[in-house]
């Protein structure tokens, strides 16, 4: 097959990755867990796209972080359990379809792969993008029900999220993340208890960058 340069709206449009992830997010809906369809993996994709161009990256860099955090989450039509991992084997096969030379779907597959991997070393920049975009989509618009009762700990923490955005900062080389949190419905420690692995983790995807994660909730600055 002919190698092609596929752009991150080809993907987008590819009919196959539409299908993975209505086919994920169909299957979090039964069991009422938050939202991992085409809003998340768009989001997730600016979102890492924007981090690698902020800090200088080739262009190219950055379209295959979109292009792997747009993907990232296509192993969940299978399982959520290792789904990183199903989803690296779901997208190998999506973009050698699409005709994406290997020198590239190894890249992004391997970003997709290890996105839940927070025991390892992160691989590379397009892999950090992926972790940081992915792990900083905290919104109440992720909750699928308005019942405050009905909701976990993770649900309301995700619930009482109002804004969260990742700023980028090529001159003080730091990624912060700003939160906007209403602590009538969660109390700022239970976004620790929950989240502290995933904090951890995108400090470590952070000085993979060469940068420093920073934390702010309601402009206080935590970390």
């Amino acid at each position: 097959m002919t190698e092609k340069m596929i752009t991150f709206e080809q993907v987008v449009k590819n009919p196959f990755t539409e299908t993975f992830l209505k086919t994920a997010d169909s299957n979090f809906a039964a069991i009422g867990y938050k939202e991992h369809g085409l809003r998340h993996a768009r989001l997730t994709a600016d979102i890492a796209g924007n981090v690698l161009k902020f800090l200088g990256y080739p262009e190219r860099d950055a379209e295959l972080a979109r292009i792997a955090g747009y993907l990232h989450d296509v192993g969940n039509a299978i399982c959520q359990t290792d789904h990183g991992q199903n989803g690296g084997i779901i997208a190998l096969d999506i973009l050698e379809g699409m005709g994406m030379p290997y020198n590239e779907i190894f890249p992004v597959i391997g970003a997709i792969g290890s996105h839940e991997d927070k025991s390892a070393d992160t691989p590379s920049a397009i892999s950090a993008a992926v972790i940081l975009a992915d792990k900083t989509d905290v919104n109440h618009t992720r909750v699928r029900s308005e019942d405050l009762a009905s909701l976990d700990t993770h649900g309301r923490v995700n619930y009482a999220c109002q804004r969260a955005f990742l700023r980028v900062s090529n001159e003080t080389m730091t990624i912060s993340l700003e939160l906007t949190i209403d602590t009538q419905i969660c109390p700022v420690m239970d976004y620790f208890e929950i989240f502290l692995a995933r904090i951890k983790f995108c400090r470590k995807a952070s000085r993979a960058l060469n940068c420093e994660f920073v934390l702010y909730i309601n402009k206080d600055k935590f970390i």
